[in-house]
């Protein structure tokens, strides 16, 4: 089994929260490789994190790359939650990682931790001040979330990312090596074709149709049941408050895509979020210089289950400014990125 199949064979089996660590360790006999349960023969461990809107993931491996322990938790981006809810969601997913790996948190050498609001160098500095505060390992270097999922998709290969969450951005890099980004500016500026997004449009359609302004919908009975509420002016209170917030909105994405065949709001809303996101890709294509090559981009991130009504316009809009460009969806986690990214860096620096 090939190295990056079996990276893939074990990420897979590991993204089960609750999967026993036995039925791991098969996994790995069966691959050929050695895990941590039946030896470990370095003292020198290195971790990937992926802090997202949405969750926070933690990958504990060696310093080649061996898969240990896998953590996970609540959304660490800091401009949606603040720092110490962040900083707290990383601690916890590291401290579960260490937990599954049966490894103390102070062997941790080096980590890479990638987060979806470290769009800035001001942002960086911020995540880097409450990194230490959390005292992840001995050397901390922090990413932009695309950075290590681009990493994950392509192993440094031409290619690009669409990542659509509860956010959403892409990343390129080219046969030069060069990074490109787009989007990723945050629910308040951008954002068009995240969860968020879908989530906010379906509330407008909703309530315009409530006013006479807008389409016939079903959004109007489906948000009522939602918010369990008699008419859907009584969800205001709900949609408003701090508590449900912008993952709240987010995860109003899956109601848009249960009426998208019968409902040509639904429907509309989701073409159009397919678009935007398409939009994102063809520009990351176009800086980078390889609209006209074969290369590969990889979907990540939840919004793409929303399917076909969202999926096929994106598809055909990439069609027409990269006709050799390949469409797929990412199979492996992107905290795999971060951890690949860490392995990199800790043999440059040895």
């Amino acid at each position: 089994m090939s190295p990056v199949w079996l990276i893939v064979f074990v990420s897979l089996a590991m993204r089960t929260h609750d999967a026993s660590r036995a039925r791991i360790r098969v996994l790995y006999q069966a691959a050929g490789v050695q895990h941590s349960l039946v030896t470990l023969r370095t003292r020198r461990f290195i971790i990937g994190v992926d802090g997202g809107a949405t969750k926070t993931v933690a990958l504990i491996g060696t310093e080649n790359g061996k898969i240990l322990g896998r953590g996970e938790s609540g959304p660490s981006n800091y401009h949606n939650v603040g720092t110490l809810a962040a900083s707290l969601a990383i601690k916890e997913a590291v401290t579960e990682a260490c937990k599954d790996a049966r490894v103390k948190q102070s062997n941790l050498e080096f980590a890479v931790v990638a987060l979806a609001a470290a769009d800035s160098a001001k942002d960086k500095v911020t995540a880097a001040r409450f990194l230490r505060n959390v005292r992840i390992a001995r050397k901390n270097i922090v990413v932009h979330d695309s950075v290590a999922a681009l990493h994950a998709a392509t192993h440094g290969r031409p290619g690009i990312i669409v990542i659509s969450g509860t956010g959403c951005v892409a990343a390129g890099i080219n046969g030069s090596g060069e990074y490109v980004r787009a989007g990723g500016w945050g629910y308040l500026v951008d954002d068009e074709g995240s969860a968020y997004d879908i989530g906010t449009k379906a509330l407008r359609s909703a309530f315009r149709r409530i006013d006479g302004r807008g389409h016939k919908t079903k959004l109007i009975s489906i948000l009522k049941r939602r918010f369990r509420v008699e008419t859907l002016e009584d969800a205001l209170s709900t949609i408003y408050s701090k508590r449900f917030g912008v993952n709240g909105i987010a995860a109003l994405t899956p109601l848009d895509s249960r009426l998208a065949a019968s409902d040509n709001v639904c429907r509309g809303i989701l073409n159009g979020a397919g678009e935007r996101l398409a939009e994102l890709a063809s520009i990351v294509a176009e800086r980078l210089g390889i609209t006209h090559d074969a290369f590969p981009i990889v979907l990540v991130g939840g919004t793409f289950k929303a399917g076909k009504y969202l999926l096929e316009p994106l598809q055909a809009r990439i069609a027409k400014r990269c006709p050799r460009a390949t469409i797929e969806i990412m199979k492996i986690e992107p905290a795999l990125g971060a951890l690949f990214l860490a392995v990199s860096e800790l043999q440059k620096r040895h």
